[in-house]
């Protein structure tokens, strides 16, 4: 009994570098995604079924987004290592837009006509009129959610639009920006070298940055005054539209700590004590309803703890088969309209497992047939660029790294809502 005893304490204190408990697949940040997914769609549960909060002190969309951004800026941080700065965008490329285009065509071209189908009789107007859906595809193509709703679909049809006004079809894209603006920042800092070991401190020096201004705007707000970036946007942006500055300042601090935790994986401590108390700390800040920087810190430790010390059992969770994307980008929509054939008569418990289900379903269709085929294509190269034969630098094994890792393992985030800055865009009335 007391050597058993014994065992736990050293297992509980003794400590590994995370370089070292981190094992290529052998992790379980497929079933993180997925889990933080799940969370969004319980999330916009109450929100687009019920048209109120799921609960008045804890945001679980806020947690998810949190952990979204965390576990990408680990992965992202590490394949951008591991190739060329071309090869890196180009697997970002193929992981976000196939996925997101066939959804668009999705919403446009099937939701959209049955719901304007059904409140008009006709399909008059609906494709070319401003709002409508052409202008829907071109402006939101390449990530930037900058038009929300289509022609007057869902006005007045839903417990959303009852609550707060908003049409949105599809409010969990509005996040894809952010991500993308950081796969940018990332390839900038990639071909700029500071990714290399000898500058890494350059990404460590603007983490601590981000956390002092997160901080203080913290005591700002205590005090009654806006804090630096809480209020206005960046852009518009090409493409992409305009960034909400208190939203980038949160989701690129996130990134940011994940990405730190990979350049400094060789000295960064995974420890099962340090693990636990930075659970309780986190789960402190979040209930208070403050989830300022300190909470943040800890709760992105405590997603990187769990990557590698949950059980090997969920190691298999989206080591293949990664539906955490698809349930992101289609759970929205799918909920919007469930709520409007006034799904939500069976209650939150099963329009949650009722929309989950489909959207699962959904993404499961999404990985196999759109997701996964495009990734095929991760190592392709223009004939231009191929190296010949009888290349020297062929022969003489040159040219840049090969990423061979997992393309799909950076997916975008749900939902966060900054603390006492504003509501969230997704379930806003802006967004409507």
């Amino acid at each position: 009994m007391l050597s058993l005893l014994q065992g736990a304490v050293r297992r509980t204190t003794s400590s590994e570098p995370i370089a070292t408990a981190y094992n290529g697949r052998a992790n379980s940040f497929g079933a993180l995604r997925l889990v933080f997914a799940l969370a969004v769609v319980l999330s916009h549960t109450a929100a687009l079924g019920f048209g109120r909060p799921l609960m008045q002190r804890v945001d679980l969309g806020a947690l998810a987004v949190a952990g979204f951004f965390t576990i990408s800026g680990f992965l992202i941080v590490r394949s951008a290592r591991r190739s060329s700065t071309p090869r890196f965008l180009w697997h970002r490329a193929l992981r976000i837009w196939p996925g997101l285009w066939v959804c668009l065509l999705f919403t446009g071209l099937v939701v959209a006509p049955l719901l304007y189908l059904q409140r008009h009789g006709t399909l008059d107007g609906l494709w070319r009129s401003p709002g409508g859906v052409l202008d829907y595809l071109r402006q939101n193509w390449w990530g930037g959610l900058r038009q929300l709703g289509i022609a007057d679909l869902l006005q007045g049809d839903t417990p959303y639009w009852r609550w707060q006004g908003g049409t949105t079809l599809n409010g969990s894209l509005w996040t894809l920006a952010y991500e993308i603006y950081c796969y940018l920042l990332v390839a900038v800092l990639a071909a700029l070298t500071i990714l290399r070991r000898q500058l890494r401190w350059i990404p460590l020096l603007a983490a601590t940055a981000v956390f002092g201004v997160l901080c203080w705007n913290y005591f700002e707000y205590g005090a009654g005054r806006q804090g630096i970036w809480s209020t206005g946007a960046i852009g518009p942006l090409p493409l992409l539209g305009a960034l909400q500055e208190n939203y980038l300042l949160w989701y690129g601090f996130m990134f940011l700590v994940g990405g730190v935790a990979e350049l400094y994986s060789d000295r960064l401590p995974i420890n099962d004590l340090l693990g636990v108390l930075a659970l309780m700390v986190a789960g402190w800040f979040t209930v208070s309803g403050s989830f300022f920087g300190p909470g943040l810190l800890a709760y992105a430790y405590v997603i990187l703890w769990l990557a590698v010390r949950l059980p090997k059992a969920l190691h298999r969770v989206g080591n293949k088969n990664d539906y955490s994307y698809g349930v992101y980008i289609y759970s929205f929509v799918v909920q919007q309209v469930m709520a409007k054939a006034g799904v939500q008569a069976i209650g939150v418990v099963g329009f949650f497992l009722a929309s989950a289900l489909l959207s699962v379903g959904l993404a499961m269709l999404s990985w196999h047939l759109v997701e996964k085929p495009a990734l095929r294509f991760k190592h392709w190269t223009p004939a231009a660029l191929r190296e010949r034969p009888d290349d020297p630098a062929s022969r003489s094994g040159g040219g840049p790294t090969e990423d061979v890792s997992d393309v799909g393992a950076a997916v975008p985030p749900g939902r966060i809502r900054a603390p006492k800055i504003g509501a969230d865009p997704a379930v806003a009335p802006t967004a409507g």
